[in-house]
């Protein structure tokens, strides 16, 4: 039968919808847990009546939801009311399983924000749009389109995806990752089905499934830089054996031959082809000029036959037994292939990025989705509209591309903030549409509908995003202001108005901003690719405040200013390609010092003054080391602090904090941690501060209400944010795209501080309730 929303009628979807109304008056409180089976079971119901809406499942239910599987519900569920919220939820839900309540309820109102009220101020939102009580953060305007595809998050770049049918639990998704482990998901809910198997002490560069045995169990096989092939039981992922080499293993496949028994195929570094029997010894079938990565795949030739394809520098066919049935030359080395929809047809994808169709007979077929110079990683063949419209995905940059051969049409599927490198196809089922996934070095898997397919298709390509190449924030008496450089110009954001204007343009790509303070006058500098830092005054717009500064002619990407609590002290700091920091006083626009330490590029610069006026000045980058600067020293000798956080890319100071600390400084990089040091000794400050899982690319510190607090943000979508004297963590925030900038400013004299985040994405501007329970000690 059909069933309406608010129809009280007869049948299953009817009764579901009645049991999701009822479930969801039974959300509890604020703060108190819904009953077990409401966060269990609330948004199934919703589904299966057909009902799956903000009304029947309420952002307070959302934040405790337990049974997972909303962002596959969403996909699969005709929309019948507002899905604000459940649409928000899918977006954060894979980074939040394991945080509490007031971590998810933020995150939460910044994700509908962001979603639903773009580039608007909270002045103008309805009352539905106000933060939670559960929530210590208010969301006053975002401007950055967040991503509401994202399936899971994991905790290492996935190299290599795969479904499989588990007798009992299900379609899985199997996920090999770069640091040799493999893990297998749920499908419908994105739930880790067993614990993760350390398989490999390498990057895992093949996963590959047999079809079922005379046993009826079909089998797993991975192969890895480690120099190790291992065969696994697909069903009880149990280890069957495994085979070495003194070189790493390029691409592994396995199949039944003729006589029904099991073989895995291997190409290694040295483009040796072998075969393996397990648990019989390797043998080498045939080798080939080395060439950067070689690719394998087996299929079906037109008379039935089951051959083999080896990818080098040429694509040669072999028949099971060894012996070579075909070879064909190649434009351009191929670094994945793939079987083809029909017999006797396969695909290359290429180290130029281009996509080509071949027949084991015939060879290259007419027509090539041409390259960008990216090489695809992976290719996936899609099977839509009931097998008539096949369409090849490729995994080449930081998108998806399209090519449906028939037509010669290609497309980009875009929201990967990060190489794409592995792509399934999740099979249609009466679940769920076709659909595929894709994994990235975001440490992502995004899941691409059936719709989403065929839209891309359909419109074609769409230009890519503009992204930003620096973000400064400035606290203005008609409210923040937010400079956003892209290209050769700066855009201002009043995030009271929600107005935007260009600030200021130039000839040459402007690749730094930051606002600095000169006595009263508050003015917005920016650096360029010639090394030229200009400024402009947002009060008197007419008239150039400062004389250009020459960072001598290399692209100076790197901006801090600080300036003494009187105004006679106003300084600015610079880094360049040249390697060279160099210091500059505001008021003459003449050059103060340079500082040539630094043998490698410099990522991150801090400045900040003590009451007394006196500065403090840092530098680091690929070195590793924090350089401390004291422009007082006649000679160029710094501090050194060698911090053991790979490259840094963010520093901060606090030259006057609360609880006995001491004045210190903030140091992240690519090991995700973050780090306090003591600026008198130059000593560990405190314990390292974990939790994020990709590159810490922003920290912040301030003081409000006699307590210190540090602010973190990530290439993994997270801001973390810490207690400083006793290093707890008191918030997680989700933002599903990565950040690369943020600024924590305190509100005086009160326990309010407004934080900002930005990033490829957009920014957004937020402020923390210091006092909510939450944030308490």
């Amino acid at each position: 039968m059909t069933h309406q929303p608010g129809d009280a009628g007869d049948g299953e979807a009817a009764v579901h919808a009645r049991i999701a109304a009822r479930l969801a008056a039974l959300g509890g409180d604020a703060g108190q847990p819904p009953p077990p089976y409401v966060r269990r079971h609330l948004a199934r119901h919703a589904a299966l009546g057909r009902v799956l809406d903000d009304a029947r499942v309420p952002p307070q239910a959302l934040a405790w939801d337990t049974g997972g599987g909303i962002r596959a519900l969403l996909h699969h569920t005709p929309a019948c009311g507002p899905r604000h919220w459940l649409t928000a939820w899918s977006a954060i839900e894979p980074y939040l399983r394991e945080e509490p309540l007031p971590s998810r309820m933020a995150s939460l109102h910044l994700a509908h924000t962001a979603l639903t009220f773009p580039d608007t101020p909270r002045t103008r939102m309805p009352p539905e749009a106000a933060p939670p009580a559960d929530s210590p953060l208010t969301a006053h305007f975002a401007n950055w389109r967040l991503s509401a595809n994202i399936w899971a998050t994991l905790p290492a770049t996935p190299t290599r995806l795969l479904t499989l049918v588990h007798p009992r639990r299900g379609l899985q998704v199997a996920v090999a990752t770069a640091t040799g482990t493999l893990e297998f998901l749920d499908a419908a809910t994105a739930h880790p089905a067993g614990a993760p198997l350390a398989a490999h002490t390498g990057e895992i560069r093949a996963l590959h499934i047999s079809a079922p045995g005379p046993d009826g169990r079909p089998y797993l096989v991975s192969a890895s830089t480690d120099g190790t092939v291992r065969l696994w039981d697909a069903h009880r992922h149990a280890a069957l054996g495994h085979h070495t080499d003194s070189t790493w293993f390029d691409d592994a496949v396995s199949c039944f031959d003729d006589r029904g028994e099991h073989v895995v195929w291997t190409v290694n570094g040295r483009s040796e082809l072998a075969s393996w029997a397990p648990p019989g010894p390797s043998r080498t079938v045939a080798t080939a000029p080395p060439v950067l990565r070689g690719a394998l795949t087996t299929l079906l030739d037109t008379d039935g036959e089951r051959v083999l394809v080896h990818a080098a520098h040429e694509l040669t066919v072999h028949r099971l037994d060894g012996t070579v049935r075909a070879t064909h030359c190649l434009p351009s080395p191929a670094r994945t292939v793939t079987p083809g929809a029909e017999p006797g047809l396969f695909h290359c994808g290429h180290a130029d990025g281009s996509i080509t169709s071949w027949s084991v007979t015939e060879g290259r077929l007419p027509g090539t989705a041409p390259g960008h110079g990216e090489p695809v990683k992976d290719l996936c063949l899609l099977a839509l509209d009931d097998d008539e419209c096949v369409v090849l995905a490729a995994a080449r940059g930081h998108s998806v591309t399209l090519w449906e051969p028939a037509t010669d049409t290609v497309a980009e599927l875009r929201g990967h903030t990060d190489i794409v490198t592995a792509l399934t196809a999740l099979p249609e089922n009466p679940d769920r549409p076709g659909a595929l996934l894709s994994g990235a070095a975001d440490a992502t898997l995004r899941l691409w509908t059936a719709a989403d397919i065929d839209r891309a298709l359909t419109e074609g390509h769409s230009p890519a995003p503009r992204r930003a190449s620096g973000t400064a924030l400035w606290h203005s008496d008609a409210g923040p202001l937010i400079a956003t450089a892209h290209d050769t110009s700066i855009r201002l954001t009043a995030t009271r108005s929600g107005e935007t204007t260009t600030a200021l343009t130039g000839p040459a790509p402007v690749l730094g901003v930051a606002w600095a303070r000169r006595g009263t006058q508050h003015l917005l500098l920016s650096s360029d690719t010639t090394g030229t830092v200009t400024a402009w005054d947002p009060a008197a717009p007419d008239t150039p405040p400062l004389t250009p500064l020459d960072c001598g002619g290399a692209p100076t990407r790197h901006l801090a200013a600080c300036a003494g609590p009187d105004g006679a002290l106003a300084l600015l700091l610079t880094a360049s390609d040249d390697y060279r920091i160099r210091l500059w006083d505001l008021h003459t626009a003449s050059l103060l010092r340079t500082w040539d330490s630094h043998t490698m590029s410099v990522k991150a610069l801090a400045a900040a003054c003590t009451d007394e006026g006196e500065p403090w000045l840092a530098s680091a980058g690929t070195e590793g080391v924090v350089r401390l600067w004291n422009p007082a020293l006649a000679d160029d000798s710094a501090d050194l602090i060698r911090c053991d956080q790979g490259i840094l890319h963010a520093l901060a100071l606090n030259t006057a904090p609360a609880d006995g600390l001491p004045p210190f400084l903030v140091t992240a990089g690519d090991q995700a941690d973050v780090r306090l040091w003591d600026l008198a000794t130059t000593q560990p400050l405190g314990p390292r501060l974990t939790g994020h899982h990709a590159p810490v690319h922003a920290v912040a510190t301030f003081t409000a209400e006699h307590r210190t607090y540090v602010v973190s943000a990530s290439r993994d979508g997270i801001v973390l944010l810490w207690d400083a004297a006793t290093c707890r963590r008191l918030l997680t925030l989700a933002t599903a795209t990565p950040l690369t900038w943020l600024d924590a400013t305190p509100h005086p004299g009160t326990a309010t501080a407004d934080l900002t985040l930005a990033g490829p994405a957009g920014s957004a501007l937020t402020s923390l309730d210091l006092s909510h329970p939450a944030l308490a000690r």
